[in-house]
């Protein structure tokens, strides 16, 4: 289950706290991890691959988040909206997003 790209390249110890740990266990029960170990590994890579990609789970990195901020306020001044005319196309566009 775990990522082939942090996979076994070496062994590293780490400490965290009993709240973390009991979380972990249940993520790891959830699963179907055989050990903590696999748990944290997976999860860990799975967080770390979203970081290197993903702005807040939006599917933006932050560079293209940037560009769109900047072309936002470059588009020239506030005009009237309707909220739920936005709402509307954001969830037209989140839905073009997903995968079939």
């Amino acid at each position: 289950m775990a990522n082939s790209r942090y996979s076994r390249r070496r062994s590293t110890v780490i400490t965290i706290s009993d709240t973390l740990a009991q979380a972990l266990e249940r993520k790891r029960q959830e699963a179907g991890f055989d050990s903590l170990d696999a748990a944290a590994e997976a999860l860990l890579a799975g967080a770390i691959s979203v970081d290197e990609t993903d702005a807040s789970g939006l599917g933006y990195t932050d560079d293209e988040l940037r560009a769109l901020i900047a072309e936002g306020e470059g588009s020239g001044p506030i005009t009237t909206w309707d909220p739920a005319a936005v709402k509307k196309e954001v969830h037209s566009r989140f839905a073009a997003r997903r995968p079939a």
